[in-house]
């Protein structure tokens, strides 16, 4: 891979089970624009919640998609990449001050609180806040093995690794314009972020500038998609088309796909208002939650925004995974659009068949969420 010498930042590179997204960021005229952005599929079984089984096929599939993204040219072998969100911890927690080193007070609570033995794991902390007589510090932590899986893998590409980050903070820093340097609004908003992916979901509570909280969802568009296949008897690809073209309209696929989201949907209702209602009784100082978010490739569901948001009574919408950067809401908007269409039958709700040339076209931009929050770290920090 060849890189031109004037490239500045790192590109931010978004790691899933089933798919590579990449992206570039770089400064024009005080705005940040995209320099380079591109998706890949990852074949099954390459990848599997979140550990890399074949790390030589993964790197292979890393250098292709950086030698040609769908957009632009990468012109930089430094990357920031995420750890797998089911694989990290994250949490604020309260600190007493104390006259002791903070540092080992720090690794005295991570042991409460980490799921994981101090030696295998490598963790980070940051001060938060400090206020009668107590410190406000956010932990991070990953197993070494985890870590370690994921920089042999970035080394096979010939990346050099800037940061790993644990996904709720990429996520955070694309959406929330209040990670933003310089913000210069009120920190008056408390949100709920929930990343809906193709095998995992999770929800990030974030208030007062800070994450407090991050949480996995046991529910994946995969296994959605593999019930619908299976109710309806067609291959899984018609299948996950069927899923984003039918949504939850009732009329169509005689209402199959729709009772199988409504599932889907109420289980990920009843796992936020438990999320909710944990966030009230532990953190009840920083008032109640503003708005829950939506992003990842589940955000674009017809309808799941007004469903989600008649269950919890919070205000539901949509993410904007380009709200921090200086580009036109439209410029990418041909890139980032995808359009599925169906060439299988499927039953109407009268029993007949619908034609199989049902399609739609729906923005991608939310599925770029993280690596555009990778690839803003760069920007952000500016040490260039």
């Amino acid at each position: 891979m060849l890189f031109s010498k004037n490239s500045l930042y790192p590109l931010g590179l978004d790691i899933s089970d089933l798919s590579l997204k990449l992206v570039q960021l770089n400064k024009v005229g005080g705005k940040i624009k995209i320099q380079a952005l591109g998706k890949v599929s990852v074949p099954v079984g390459l990848i599997v919640e979140g550990e890399i089984k074949n790390e030589e096929e993964v790197a292979n599939i890393i250098k292709k998609l950086i030698d040609k993204p769908k957009y632009g040219k990468v012109s930089s072998d430094m990357v920031v990449a995420c750890l797998p969100e089911t694989k990290t911890f994250i949490k604020l927690i309260e600190v007493e001050k104390t006259p002791n080193n903070l540092a080992d007070v720090i690794e005295t609570e991570i042991e409460k609180y980490v799921p994981f033995l101090l030696e295998e794991i490598y963790y980070d902390w940051q001060v938060i806040e400090e206020r009668d007589g107590v410190q406000l510090v956010l932990i991070g932590a990953a197993p070494k093995k985890i870590v370690n899986q994921y920089t042999n893998l970035l080394d096979k590409a010939k990346l050099s690794v800037e940061a790993l980050e644990i996904e709720p903070v990429s996520l955070c820093r694309s959406l929330l314009p209040e990670e933003l340097p310089g913000f210069k609004g009120e920190f008056n908003k408390n949100y709920a972020v929930i990343d809906i992916g193709a095998t995992r979901t999770s929800m990030v509570v974030y208030a007062k500038n800070t994450i407090l909280l991050a949480v996995s969802v046991p529910i994946s568009g995969e296994k959605i998609t593999a019930n619908i296949a299976a109710s309806l008897e067609i291959e899984k690809d018609q299948a996950e088309k069927a899923k984003i073209i039918c949504g939850l309209d009732e009329a169509k696929a005689g209402g199959i796909i729709n009772k199988v989201l409504a599932g889907m949907i109420s289980d990920l209702n009843e796992k936020v208002n438990e999320i909710l209602e944990f966030y009230g009784s532990h953190f009840p100082k920083y008032g109640p939650i503003s708005e829950i978010m939506l992003c990842g490739g589940g955000a674009n569901i017809k309808d799941i925004d007004k469903i989600i948001s008649k269950f919890s009574s919070i205000k539901v919408i949509r993410g904007d995974a380009l709200v921090n950067l200086g580009e036109a809401k439209n410029k990418f908007s041909e890139l980032l659009s995808e359009t599925y269409s169906l060439d299988v039958n499927l039953p109407d709700g009268k029993k007949k068949q619908e034609n199989g040339n049902l399609s739609i076209t729906q923005d991608s931009s939310l599925t770029f969420a993280t690596a555009i929050g990778l690839a803003l770290r760069g920007i952000f920090i500016d040490r260039l």
